[in-house]
């Protein structure tokens, strides 16, 4: 599981089922699926992320 904690307190959490990798370029941290990216959080804007395995 993947939780990604933004700086106004809300949050997102991704179940192991719903991503196969992440990474982060330097600005961003993206999520994706089976090659394609789901999920794009810009890095001004999190607070914390949290990966579980």
């Amino acid at each position: 599981m993947i939780r990604i904690t933004m700086r106004n307190g809300s949050f997102v959490a991704w179940d192991k089922n719903s991503y196969t990798d992440y990474m982060y370029d330097g600005k961003c941290f993206i999520i994706t699926y089976n090659d394609k990216w789901v999920g794009i959080y810009n890095m001004d804007h999190v607070r914390s992320i949290t990966v579980d395995k």
